[in-house]
């Protein structure tokens, strides 16, 4: 029993922000960012019981970038991830774009900061 609790464990980290807020995100979809990935494998969340986001990334932002892994992955399996992408840009405010392309860049996300690359340029 001890075993399955401690497989459970392994399979979620816990995300700590600048800001003090934690999030549980299952393994898999944290290493969607290059940094948290290294991070993990590096051992930091074993020592310090979560893993630091970097990059001065608060918390509400985090939950963005979290809810955007979710619902990516949920539509993966036989849904139009084209069309996900556009209506999870298309809900969020100017700022919260800025701030996501930020936290993307920290957190080494290359498909969510390439997600955001072509709405950019054509504001430059």
């Amino acid at each position: 029993m001890a075993e399955n609790n401690a497989a459970a464990a392994e399979d979620f980290v816990l995300l700590m922000c600048f800001d003090g807020e934690e999030f549980r995100v299952p393994s898999a979809l944290a290493r969607r960012s290059g940094v948290v990935a290294a991070r993990m494998d590096a051992g930091h969340h074993a020592a310090a019981g979560a893993v630091p986001v970097p990059g001065g990334i608060a918390g509400r932002v985090l939950a963005a970038v979290i809810a955007y892994w979710i619902g990516r992955h949920a539509v993966s399996a036989n849904g139009d991830l084209g069309r996900y992408d556009e209506e999870y840009v298309a809900g969020l405010s100017h700022d919260v774009r800025v701030d996501i392309i930020n936290a993307a860049f920290h957190l080494s996300e290359h498909g969510l900061f390439e997600l955001f690359g072509p709405r950019v340029a054509r504001c430059a």
